[in-house]
């Protein structure tokens, strides 16, 4: 099927998407596209599920453009402005704002639950639990959220030391990095931080896809001077001036990477994955 859309597909989800700056001509090209994908689905005998189909304006701008129409078959389709998508809430303004909401309340439940079985549990069945019930959900797919997240919302870190001191009896006033150090636990940044070196290993290594291509630049490319992070293996970054941009994937990863032993950069996913978790638990005694 020949389209102007781009598709994303994961099992039986399909996202098609395409931009531009001109409302009402955006309008039309995609009523126009999705003309084409209603033939094609008639043309394979296949059937659009109306009731879960949705399009999305996302925007930083507060133009709701409310003429916006979109149909497909005849029919018109909702808009919303969130969406869940392979299990990360993905907002019109892509503040993450709902998808920490998700996670507040998650983390809110888990912080009253650890409170009235700690005295039933080991510290390692504490533990265990914790990994089920909290760091399951902080580390799932923070890579595309922590950036943006972790940056506007304070109360996943006080809801995350909550459920820290929980664990080891310890009063609203104990200091957390002690306890994250004795736990052998990451704090929500290093977490995040975790994630980021991963994503880097992975394209270092050559694992991930042509897309991110365009985010990370060897520094060896940009120049043919041999500086330290050129013999390094260091990847090239702009300078971010907003609180979201530093704390980006094409700005936070490339630091993080160029602070990360060279002798760990062609080691095996899962030996640079422990050592250098390992890392981020040894600093938080700096901190």
């Amino acid at each position: 099927m020949a389209t102007n859309l781009t598709p994303t597909r994961f099992a039986d989800d399909t996202v098609l998407s395409i931009s531009g700056s001109n409302s009402t001509e955006l309008q039309n090209i995609v009523n126009t596209e999705l003309d084409k994908v209603d033939e094609w689905l008639r043309f394979n005998k296949l059937s659009l599920n109306y009731p879960k189909t949705s399009y999305m304006i996302v925007s930083r701008k507060n133009n709701q453009l409310i003429d916006f129409n979109v149909k497909i078959n005849g029919k018109t389709i909702t808009r919303t402005t969130c969406v869940k998508y392979l299990g990360v809430f993905i907002d019109d303004k892509l503040t993450c704002s709902n998808h920490i909401a998700y996670l507040e309340n998650k983390l809110s439940r888990s912080d009253g639950f650890f409170y009235r079985i700690r005295q039933y549990l080991s510290d390692t069945a504490l533990k265990s639990l914790s990994f089920s019930f909290v760091y399951s959900h902080l580390q799932f797919a923070i890579g595309a959220w922590g950036g943006v997240g972790i940056t506007a919302s304070n109360q996943l870190n006080v809801l995350h030391n909550k459920i820290i001191r929980a664990m080891t009896y310890s009063s609203f006033r104990t200091k957390v990095t002690p306890l994250f150090k004795k736990l052998n636990l990451l704090k929500l940044d290093d977490i995040y931080s975790l994630a980021l070196g991963n994503i880097m290993h992975k394209f270092h290594s050559g694992n991930l896809t042509d897309n991110f291509n365009r985010l990370f630049t060897p520094v060896n490319q940009v120049h043919c001077h041999a500086t330290r992070s050129a013999t390094k293996g260091a990847y090239f970054w702009k300078m971010a001036h907003t609180k979201y941009g530093k704390r980006s994937l094409k700005q936070l990863g490339p630091k993080i990477w160029a602070n990360i032993n060279p002798s760990l950069h062609d080691s095996s996913p899962l030996t640079f994955k422990k050592q250098y978790r390992d890392v981020r638990i040894s600093a938080l005694d700096d901190r």
